[in-house]
Formats: structure tokens, C-alpha cells, sequence
């Protein structure tokens, strides 16, 4: 069908794949092939290539990782759904429902109308993560398809598409092929890249490791033959090999340590293989008797193995011929998962259901980073969260009883609470470790042993979100702090609903309020306070609902700031000192009330802005040179039961049921309207809440501040 290209044959991808899995369907192998070749027909890839080539060398680098059956035929109907017109229920029909499910796993979402590049991005990784937290398998398919356009993106003619996708590429797929263990892969994607971003540092680096790597090859030789007589005397199977890092590793290093290239000394690792792990240790020992140990060095990733699950000794020396080098001590298995992550659980000689074992317990953290998926939004935190959840190292600790717990480096006891369940982190007020008392954002170490403390009427704090790292304490805390803010705003709006029409003499029977809640079209009457609570809808719109259900007149009294917006009227201000015909401008930053020393400020556009003397905002704007301050003061008017104005105050109050409505109550007692109330964050066991009331002037509000905190459930008041 296509001239002069040559195309793996199925005889030939049978041929590969017996070499180490015998249990096949050779003949369900051709028919994939044969059926993705019909169906891609005459398409052509961007480099004029058939399109058919894509998934054979999407099969090949999975026949590479001895990848199963079902992930190679999958590997080569990869793009079947999203680019033919094959549907799911046909490819179901022809190779069984797993293979289908695997191949819609690895398929793009239909790109939307509207949506954004970014958030399309977010919303395929989201399906990949999702499908992959049921079939690891379709992550793998995903990354050796993202590695083949890799090695051929500079196919595609705009510069500036291929920058993009190798930067998403640096950002996303590298890290999750690290994550799952695919070294190889996760290196490939990262050079290639790194070449695409910064072609001109790439060829210097590589054009340095070469001529590195020709003027000390008799050096590398040499090494790797002194280490291999002394690891042969443990164990005389043993294997040792010299690999050089790669360009952008190197580059990072030189990034990092802000250093020459020449500088360096770790460019070459040394890799010893032997049979068992005792054996690593003594090969580590021997090597230690014999040559001077660089200090601070040594990592021992084998009793404490990465979170993509590499085992190995990291260890640094003077060796060989006064070398420093970088040697690293593994077993077989252990070499294997190195260079294949995951996928090694499929071509490694273990039982099925020990196989099955390993691949789920290597998986769990999809799963988190899938959670905190679904609250994330916006690309930059969506990058976050997904490299945190895939990159971070692990510390282990352990439980009171002795149940060993694997959290990231750097988390918490709070952390630690919520990776026990999620009610003993909502609950946690303390703990100890190693039985002395910590606080909740104490950084856990290697080994140590935590017990938290818990308390049924304590509930997380919005400051609780900077304390943790895992995506399973940050959904937990974000889902109770949205929950318990729902609750709240129900209890406000429900509050202030009732408390209006009470004081308009009108008793709200349960039926009027079903009423108003369908007349808002809200199927639940909690729905209609939490919208009140919120300020979705205002008491005036409630009301204009009410008298037309009702056929009432009822009146929502209008309050007054302390400076009326945008009115032109100065007869209107009982204030001395304004400029006749002035614009009266309100502003956010204080609540002037009658008997305030006040100053006013003359805007860039001529308009007036009413402020305490002390305001912070008027020192501001007086040193920036932005505005001309004029002196006031309030005339005998203000002081009239004609005027009343909103007064702003801040009140601790500590957590404890009924403690808001006696805040209201006290209020109301003082002849105080509440005209808003909202929460702020909460903190030792006190919550603050933000009041908006309308007083008559300073002498009322400093009676009701100074009655506020008089109240043993009121840790503190102030002015805003």
C-alpha cells in the first residue's frame, strides 16, 4: 500500500514478543494489526510518513518494555477511536471489552468550543489519571505514544506548536513516566525536549560529553574492570557498567549548583548487579574498605526505597585511578524495576496474583493525585499538584500500634492524621511523636511514631491548607471547609430572613418559605437561605417576592452609609467643609460614623472620599502625592435621629453552639440593626466574624463595642 517505506510485519511483532512471553494469541496480534491498518487507510502524519506507522512504533517501544498481550494490541488500536470512525461498541465486538477500555482510556477528550488550550490539557491528563487509577497500563500506552511524536516533532512546521508541546512534555509527561519507574522513556522525552526548548545549550552539552566521553574511554574501561574484581569476590555473577547521564540531567545539575560544565564530577555512574541484597551491602562495604567515601553521600534507597519504588545503594568515592565517581549497588530484580517501573511487573518471572499485588500497591497514588483533580483550578495549580503528587520522596513513620505509614518528605502530623481517615485529621488537636507533645505542622521524620490527639467538636481551620503536601489532606480539608462555609451561610441567610419579617410583624409560616424558595426556583428551602446568606440574592429581592405572592407592601428601609455614593446635593451631608456641588464618593476602606474626626480627599477626577483622620488608606494616598486632603467635620444635623450609618467591626468570638446568636442578640438589645454578617478564618478554637450594623453615631457604636467585649464568649473586638 505505501511505497518505499518498510513497515514491521505481524510475523515480525510475534517474533519479537515470543522472545520473552510464550502465552500469546498470535492470531488475535495480526488481526489488531491487520484491522488498525485498514482503518487508518491512506492517512498520513505530518512528516508524509503512512499514519499507520504511529501505532507499529507505539507497539514496538511497548514490545520493548515486554509489555502483555492486551496492552500491545491496545498500544496498536491506540488512536482507532479518536481518529477513524470505529466506535466503542465495534472494537469491543472485535477484541473484548478490556482491550476497548484500555484504548478509550488512552483517547483524547473531544476538544470543546470555548474551552481553553490549558484547560483542555487539564481535562485529557484528568481522563488519563482517572482511567489509569482503574488500568496502569493506559498510562504506559500514553507515554510510548507521546515518545514516538516526540521523536518526531520536529516534523511539525510552527516552531511555536512544537515549544508547546515539549514544554508540556517537560511539565507532565516526564515526571509521570518518572513517577511510574520508565527511566529510559522519562529521558528520552526530557533530552528531546530540552533540544526543542534551548537547541544551542543541548548541542554545546552534548557536543561536551562527547569529546568527555572519547578522551577518558580507556579511563571508564579501566574503572568498571577494578570494580568488577572487587564486587566479582561477593559475587562472581555480578555485572558492572558505566552509564553516562544525560544532557538535560547534566543541565539541571549545572543549573542547580550554579557550576561549569568542566566543574562536574558525576557525569558517569557506575552500576554493580548482584543476586541478593545482603550481597549489595557487602559490595558496598568492600568498595568503602577500599576507597576514600566523599561524606554526605551515601543514600541507601533499598530500606528506603522512591516513591516510583527504585532500590538501590547511591554511594561517592575517590576511586580508580583518583577518580570521584558515583557508584550504584542493586540486585537484578531491583535493576529491572529501575529500567521499567511498573511495567516490570509484567515481565518479571512472579506469580499472577503477587504481580497483580505489586502493580496495585505501586498505583495508590493515582488515586490521590485523581481526588485533588477534581478541586483544582487553573493550569498552575493543576501543575502543582500533579508534580507534587508524583515527584515528592517518601518518609516512613509509624502508627501507636506499629503500623507502618508512607507519607511524602515534608508532610505533617496533619497529614498523618488525614492518612489514618479523614475524620481523625478533621478532629486533630494535637499529638504527640515519639511521646513528646508536637503541634499539628510538625514535619515528620524517617521512623518516627505519631499518636494525634482528636476532639469530636474541633473542625479544620482555612490556615490548615498550607500545612499539608498530600493531595489526600488537601481534598479532605477543602471538602469540610467548603461543607462547614455551606452550613454557615445557611444559618446567616436563615437568620436573617426570619429576623426581617419578625420585626415587620410577620409571622413566615414553613409554606411561605417553600413558596419564596420556588419563586428563585430552588428546589430546597436551604438552597433559598444559603443564596441570602451568600448575598446571591438580597432581602429586597425576597421581599419584592413576597408582597407579589402575598399582595403585601412591605418595605425593605433603606440604610445609609456613612457617605452616600455618588450624590451631588451637599445639603444632603451633614458635613461641614465640602466644596459646593461636590460628588460624594464611598469608599471601602473605613465607616466614618457622626462625632469621627473626618478629613476628605479630593480625587484625581475632582470627586470626594469621606475617611477617618487615622485611616491607613488616607496616609497612603497623602505620601504617594496622589491626593489633596481638605479638613471636615460633621454638623449638628449628623447627630439627628434622621441619619443613622453602617459601622464595620471585626469580633473574635469562640466556637461553641448558640455563641452567634447571642453576638446578634446583644446587638439588637442595643438598638442596633444587623444590616450583614460573614465568617473570616478560624483559628485556636475562634472563629471571626465580620458585622456590618447601623448605628447613630460614635458614641452608640463604642457603647456596643465596649458591651462586646465584655462577653466571656468574645475574645476580641475591633473597629474595621
Amino acid at each position: 500500500m505505501f511505497e518505499g517505506l518498510v513497515l514491521i510485519t505481524p510475523e515480525e511483532i510475534n517474533s519479537q514478543i515470543s522472545q520473552y512471553c510464550n502465552d500469546f494469541d498470535r492470531e488475535l496480534i495480526k488481526k489488531a494489526y491487520i484491522f488498525a491498518l485498514t482503518r487508518h487507510g491512506t492517512q498520513l502524519r505530518e512528516s508524509g510518513d503512512p499514519y499507520f506507522s504511529h501505532p507499529l512504533e507505539v507497539t514496538k517501544i511497548l514490545i520493548e518494555l515486554k509489555m502483555d498481550q492486551e496492552t500491545i494490541i491496545a498500544g496498536m488500536l491506540h488512536d482507532i477511536l479518536e481518529d477513524t470512525a470505529t466506535t466503542m461498541k465495534e472494537l469491543s465486538e472485535q477484541f473484548g471489552q478490556k482491550i476497548a477500555s484500555i484504548v478509550n482510556g488512552v483517547t483524547k477528550l473531544t476538544k470543546f468550543e470555548g474551552i481553553s488550550i490549558a484547560e483542555n490539557q487539564i481535562a485529557n491528563f484528568r481522563k488519563l489519571l482517572i482511567s489509569a487509577a482503574s488500568d496502569i497500563r493506559i498510562p504506559i500506552i500514553k507515554l510510548a505514544d507521546r515518545l514516538h511524536n516526540m521523536r518526531t516533532l520536529a516534523y511539525k512546521k510552527k516552531r511555536a506548536k512544537r515549544q508547546s508541546i515539549a514544554k508540556e512534555t517537560l511539565e507532565i509527561y516526564a515526571p509521570l513516566a518518572e513517577r511510574i519507574g520508565l527511566a529510559n522513556i522519562k529521558e528520552e522525552l526530557q533530552d528531546i525536549a530540552f533540544h526543542e526548548l534551548h537547541p544551542d545549550i543541548y548541542n554545546t552539552l552534548k557536543s561536551k560529553l562527547n569529546e568527555h566521553i572519547a578522551s577518558t574511554e580507556h579511563e571508564i574501561n579501566i574503572i568498571s574492570e577494578k570494580l568488577l574484581e572487587l564486587s566479582q569476590s561477593i559475587d562472581p555473577n555480578c555485572a558492572v557498567s558505566g552509564r553516562i547521564k544525560s544532557p538535560y540531567s547534566i543541565w539541571k545539575k549545572l543549573t542547580v549548583r550554579n557550576i561549569s560544565f568542566e566543574q562536574l564530577s558525576d557525569i558517569i555512574a557506575f552500576r554493580v548487579i548482584v543476586d541478593t541484597i545482603p550481597q549489595c551491602y557487602q559490595v558496598l562495604g568492600a568498595i568503602h574498605r577500599s576507597y576514600l567515601v566523599i561524606p554526605g553521600k551515601f543514600k541507601d534507597y533499598i530500606s528506603t526505597p522512591k516513591n516510583n519504588n527504585y532500590q538501590s545503594l547511591h554511594t561517592n568515592i575517590i576511586g580508580p585511578l583518583n577518580k570521584r565517581i558515583e557508584v550504584q549497588i542493586r540486585t537484578k530484580e531491583m535493576h529491572l524495576v529501575a529500567e521499567y517501573g511498573v511495567a516490570a511487573h509484567w515481565n518479571y518471572k512472579t506469580e499472577e496474583s503477587e504481580s497483580q499485588s505489586k502493580i496495585k500497591a505501586d498505583t495508590l497514588w493515582i488515586n490521590d493525585i485523581v481526588q485533588v483533580l477534581e478541586n483544582t483550578s487553573g493550569m498552575e495549580e493543576f501543575l502543582k499538584e500533579t508534580q507534587t503528587g508524583m515527584l515528592t520522596d517518601k518518609v516512613f513513620c509509624l502508627t501507636p500500634k506499629g503500623t507502618i505509614i508512607s507519607l511524602p518528605k515534608g508532610a505533617s502530623v496533619l497529614d498523618f492524621a488525614y492518612e489514618i481517615h479523614s475524620d481523625v485529621g478533621n478532629h486533630a488537636v494535637g499529638a504527640k511523636i515519639n511521646g513528646v507533645p508536637v503541634p499539628l505542622n510538625t514535619i515528620i521524620k524517617n521512623g518516627d511514631q505519631v499518636d494525634v490527639r482528636t476532639d469530636p467538636s474541633s473542625s479544620p481551620e482555612k490556615s490548615w491548607e498550607k500545612l499539608v503536601v498530600t493531595t489526600k489532606a488537601k481534598t479532605a480539608i477543602k471538602k469540610e471547609l467548603k461543607s462547614f462555609e455551606k452550613e454557615r451561610a445557611e444559618m446567616i441567610g436563615k437568620s436573617n430572613l426570619y429576623e426581617f419579617f419578625q420585626n415587620h410583624n410577620v409571622a413566615l409560616l414553613q409554606s411561605d418559605i417553600k413558596q419564596l424558595a420556588g419563586y428563585f426556583k430552588f428546589r430546597e428551602i436551604s438552597r433559598l437561605f444559603y443564596a441570602i446568606g451568600v448575598a446571591e440574592i438580597t432581602l429586597r429581592q425576597v421581599v419584592e417576592a413576597y408582597n407579589k405572592q402575598k399582595n403585601t407592601n412591605i418595605t425593605v428601609a433603606s440604610v445609609h452609609s456613612s457617605i452616600p455614593s455618588q450624590e451631588k446635593n451637599d445639603k444632603q451631608f451633614p458635613i461641614l467643609g465640602l466644596p459646593h456641588n461636590s460628588t460624594i464618593l464611598s469608599n471601602r476602606c473605613c465607616t466614618p460614623v457622626a462625632g469621627d474626626k473626618i478629613i476628605g480627599i479630593i480625587t484625581s477626577d475632582n470627586n470626594i472620599e469621606i475617611h477617618i483622620t487615622e485611616c491607613r488608606m488616607c496616609e497612603y494616598k497623602f505620601k504617594e502625592g496622589n491626593a489633596k486632603i481638605i479638613p471636615l467635620a460633621w454638623n449638628d444635623d449628623a447627630f439627628t435621629p434622621e441619619y443613622k450609618y453602617s459601622a464595620r467591626l471585626y469580633v473574635s468570638v469562640y466556637q461553641a453552639s448558640g455563641n452567634l446568636s447571642r453576638i446578634a442578640k446583644t446587638i439588637e438589645k442595643l438598638n442596633a440593626s444587623i444590616v450583614s454578617l460573614s465568617f473570616g478564618e478560624k483559628y485556636d478554637n475562634l472563629v471571626s466574624i465580620k458585622v456590618e450594623i447601623e448605628v447613630m453615631d460614635i458614641a452608640h457604636l463604642t457603647m456596643i463595642i465596649a458591651t462586646l467585649r465584655s462577653l466571656k464568649i468574645v475574645s476580641k473586638v475591633d473597629r474595621g
